[in-house]
């Protein structure tokens, strides 16, 4: 909070722009403010089946990049490394270049988070279309909940690097700016493919009930079968079990046969055989 402070006061910084630095969870965004301009980004990454989420906190002025990172690993650790080492263009092309470096990598570290993502949704939709169960749901709707959370940083991330390419600010000029265009385009790439993550997601969803409705399908029907088979056998083990008075000859003289019991069976199994036949042509089973 001091060191914040302090280096507000020596840079002129405005204090919303260093409320904001303070406030974890803030949208990105860019604010232009008297001689300098304030931008949010997000940093995401994927690890142990979730998004995390580094938030970055840049300032813009004529002649110098400050970034506030609250907490999490150093994920600009990379740029300074260039710095260091002088490699590529960012101790040539000024402050505004080394701003657009920054925001490039909070940019496209979505791309290594949605290969995870990926990954693990390639892992449930095998799950799924091999043999569906509940731990397999539980585990789509923890991608889907990682998914809407990254598109809640993707979108407004989208529309912070587009602001700055296309408005036209003195601290922005024209060489670099089209730098910021095709970090415009890395945006809207990485956007388009976590869309298309939430869409396959909900597909999985919709198989998994599917394969939930054929597999209760499937039981009912077998089901079905064997009580329709039983129905007839039923019938007649009631029909032979009733008492009646044997003493009249037509009360189920059959009762008295020799055979009878053999040929109750007898019945009973070409009744079976005869239904089983019909499912069997009717393409039943």
């Amino acid at each position: 909070m001091a060191l914040v402070e302090r280096l507000g006061a020596a840079f002129t910084l405005h204090p919303l722009a260093l409320e904001d630095v303070l406030t974890l969870g803030q949208r990105p965004k860019a604010e232009d403010y008297p001689g300098h301009l304030f931008t949010v980004a997000q940093h995401v990454s994927f690890a142990g089946g979730r998004l995390v989420k580094t938030q970055l906190g840049l300032f813009l002025g004529g002649a110098f990049v400050i970034t506030f990172q609250p907490s999490g690993e150093d994920v600009v650790a990379a740029v300074r490394e260039r710095i260091v080492k002088g490699r590529g263009r960012l101790r040539q092309r000024g402050a505004c270049y080394l701003a657009y470096a920054l925001l490039d990598l909070a940019v496209d570290s979505a791309f290594p988070a949605l290969e995870s993502i990926g990954d693990r949704l390639d892992e449930v939709e095998d799950a799924i279309l091999e043999r569906p169960d509940q731990d397999d749901v539980e585990a789509l709707q923890a991608v889907r909940r990682e998914l809407l959370l990254l598109r809640q940083v993707l979108w407004p991330q989208r529309e912070l690097v587009g602001h700055l390419a296309r408005n036209e600010h003195d601290l922005l000029p024209d060489e670099v700016r089209v730098y910021f265009r095709d970090c415009y385009d890395h945006a809207v790439q990485a956007l388009e493919v976590s869309e298309n993550f939430r869409e396959m997601a909900s597909g999985l969803l919709d198989i998994y009930l599917s394969s939930l409705s054929h597999r209760l399908n499937e039981v009912m029907r077998v089901l079905t079968i064997i009580s329709t088979i039983f129905m007839p056998l039923s019938f007649l083990a009631g029909v032979y079990g009733m008492n009646f008075d044997r003493g009249m000859a037509l009360n189920m003289p059959e009762l008295g046969w020799r055979y009878g019991y053999l040929a109750f069976w007898g019945v009973s199994v070409a009744a079976v055989g005869l239904m089983l036949w019909q499912f069997r042509k009717r393409g039943w089973i």
